[in-house]
C-alpha cells in the first residue's frame, strides 16, 4: 500500500516581524538623511537671516560714520571759516576807529596808544586770515581768501602814512586821508570778509543738505532691509511651520503603523495548558482548543496535516488487524 504522506510546513511568526523591522530600519535611514538635509536647510536659512542683519549694521555703522564726518566737515570748515571772517571783520573795525583816534589825538602818548592798539588787531587779522586760509574748501574761496588779505596788505601803507601826518601835525591830510582812502579800504575789507562768510554759509548749507540725503538714504535702505528680514524671518516661519506639521503627520502615520504592526504579531510565551492525553490546549476563556486552532490563533504559522514514521507504522499495524 502506497500512502501519501502530506509534509508539514512551519512558518516562523518572527518572520513577518524580521520583515517588518527591515522595512523600517532602510525608512529610518531614509528619514534620517531627509533629517540632515533639513538640517542643512535650516542652518543656511539662519545664515541667510544673520548676513541679512550683518549687511544691516555694516550699512547702519557706515552711514553713521559718514555723517559723523560730514558734520565734522561743517564744524572744521565753514563754521570755522564764518567766525574767523567775523572776528576779523571786527578786528578791522578796531584799527579803522584806532586810526581815528589817532588823528584826533593832541598828544603823542595817546597816538603812540591807538597806534599799539592799530598793531595787535593787524595782528589778529592776520591770525584769523590764516585760520581762513587753512580750512577754506574749493578755488573760489581760496582765491577769496586771497584777495582779502593783499586788499589788508595794500591798506598798511595808507595807515602808515595818515600816522606820519598826524605825528607831523598836518591832520588835515589824515583826516582827508583816513575819510577817503582809509573808509574806501575798510568798506572793501569788509565786503570781501562777509564774501567770505556767504562762501562759508553756502558750503555750510550744502554739507547739510548732503546729511540730509545720506540721513535719508540710510532711513531707506535700513528700513528696505528690515522689512526685507520681516519677510524672510515670516516666510521661513511659515514654511518649517508646514514641515514640522507635515513631519508631525508623518510620525503619527508611522506611530499607527508601527503599533498596528505590533498589534498583528502574536508570540506564544508563558506556561501554556495542554492535556495530556488528547493534546488539547486551555485558552484563556477556559476552553479547551485543538492544538491546531490554538497555533493558528496565537501565530501566524500556517499548519498542513502529514503524518509521522510511528503514527504511520502504528496506523498500518491497525489496517493490517482490521483486515
Amino acid at each position: 500500500m502506497v500512502q501519501h504522506v502530506k509534509a508539514f510546513r512551519w512558518v516562523s511568526p518572527f518572520r513577518g516581524f524580521s520583515c517588518f523591522w527591515a522595512t523600517t530600519y532602510s525608512h529610518g535611514v531614509s528619514v534620517l538623511q531627509l533629517n540632515n538635509h533639513k538640517k542643512i536647510k535650516l542652518m543656511m536659512s539662519f545664515m541667510l537671516i544673520i548676513l541679512l542683519f550683518v549687511i544691516v549694521g555694516i550699512i547702519t555703522v557706515r552711514g553713521i560714520y559718514i555723517l559723523g564726518e560730514s558734520t565734522q566737515a561743517i564744524y572744521d570748515h565753514p563754521l570755522v571759516v564764518s567766525n574767523a571772517s567775523l572776528l576779523a571783520v571786527t578786528e578791522v573795525t578796531k584799527m579803522h576807529r584806532s586810526m581815528k583816534d589817532v588823528v584826533l589825538s593832541d598828544s603823542l602818548d595817546e597816538q603812540d596808544a591807538e597806534i599799539r592798539k592799530v598793531n595787535l588787531s593787524e595782528q589778529k587779522v592776520f591770525q584769523q586770515l590764516d585760520v581762513i586760509q587753512k580750512n577754506i574748501l574749493g578755488d573760489e574761496g581760496m582765491a577769496l581768501e586771497r584777495q582779502t588779505r593783499e586788499l589788508f596788505t595794500n591798506w598798511k601803507p595808507i595807515r602808515a602814512e595818515v600816522i606820519q601826518l598826524a605825528k607831523s601835525g598836518y591832520k588835515k591830510d589824515a583826516i582827508l586821508i583816513t575819510r577817503e582812502k582809509g573808509a574806501e579800504y575798510v568798506s572793501q575789507l569788509e565786503s570781501k570778509m562777509f564774501e567770505l562768510t556767504s562762501y562759508a554759509r553756502n558750503k555750510a548749507d550744502f554739507f547739510i543738505a548732503s546729511n540730509e540725503a545720506s540721513q535719508s538714504k540710510l532711513e531707506k535702505t535700513t528700513m528696505i532691509l528690515i522689512v526685507l528680514g520681516i519677510v524672510l524671518s515670516v516666510l521661513m516661519a511659515f514654511m518649517f511651520s508646514r514641515r514640522i506639521l507635515y513631519a508631525e503627520t508623518v510620525l503619527q502615520d508611522k506611530n499607527n503603523a508601527l503599533q498596528q504592526a505590533l498589534d498583528e504579531i502574536k508570540t506564544l510565551r508563558g506556561i501554556i495548558p495542554i492535556c495530556m492525553y488528547c493534546k488539547k490546549i486551555r485558552s484563556d476563556k477556559g476552553a479547551w482548543d485543538k492544538l491546531e486552532a490554538y497555533l493558528t490563533d496565537h501565530t501566524h504559522a500556517e499548519l498542513s496535516h502529514g503524518i509521522c514514521p510511528d503514527c504511520l507504522e502504528i496506523e498500518m499495524e491497525k489496517l493490517d488487524n482490521e483486515e
